[in-house]
This record gives structure tokens, C-alpha cells and sequence, in this order.
């Protein structure tokens, strides 16, 4: 019974920030908290610096992701016992991309 309460609770947190990346746009996330308990040994004016540069980058980046990326990264990010932040948002966005494109380029085709 407690699990399925914490459960319903966790869902309860965490579904509107997943239904906001659905709806095409960048999920809002309290960088103060998450420098905050980050645990990081950087300041926490350098964590916020870094955050904010990674929201930057995401807003400017963003249309490029796959909303199916997109949904799995927020609902990544935001699982964590730790505040969720912008830059393993990123990291998370730019690792899948990064998966889809081959380094080698497209296979050869063979002619008979």
C-alpha cells in the first residue's frame, strides 16, 4: 500500500513536467534547487551559469529533437531522487541524437 501511494505520488509530481516536453515545449525546472543539492563541488553561481547556458542551448536546439527523445530524457531527468536540471537534459537530448546517426555514414549498396 505504501509503494502504491508513493507511486501515485511520484506520477503525480513528475507527469506534468513529462506532458509539457509532449507538448513540444522545454520543460521548466528550478535550477536554484538543483544547484542547490546538486552536491557538485563547483559554486553554486558557476552551476547556475552552467545551467542557464544549457537552457540556452536547449531553446536553440529543441525543434531538432525528437519529441519521442524529448518525453524519454525529461521523464530520465525528472526521475532522479536529485532536482531535475537542464544540462543532463541536454546531455540526455544530444546522446540520443548522437545514437541515431551512424559514424560511418549510410551501407554501402550493392550491385548486382
Amino acid at each position: 500500500m505504501k509503494y502504491t501511494i508513493l507511486l501515485s505520488v511520484c506520477v503525480g509530481i513528475l507527469s506534468p513536467q513529462i506532458v509539457v516536453a509532449a507538448d513540444g515545449e522545454i520543460p521548466k525546472f528550478d535550477i536554484a534547487a538543483a544547484c542547490r543539492t546538486s552536491g557538485s563541488v563547483q559554486t553554486p553561481a558557476k552551476c547556475m551559469q552552467d545551467e542557464q547556458a544549457a537552457h540556452d542551448l536547449l531553446v536553440k536546439q529543441w525543434p531538432q529533437f525528437k519529441q519521442s527523445d524529448a518525453s524519454r530524457c525529461v521523464q530520465i531527468t525528472t526521475s532522479r531522487a536529485a532536482s531535475a536540471n537542464y544540462t543532463e537534459l541536454l546531455t540526455c537530448l544530444q546522446g540520443a541524437a548522437i545514437q541515431r546517426t551512424d559514424p560511418f555514414g549510410p551501407t554501402p549498396k550493392l550491385t548486382k
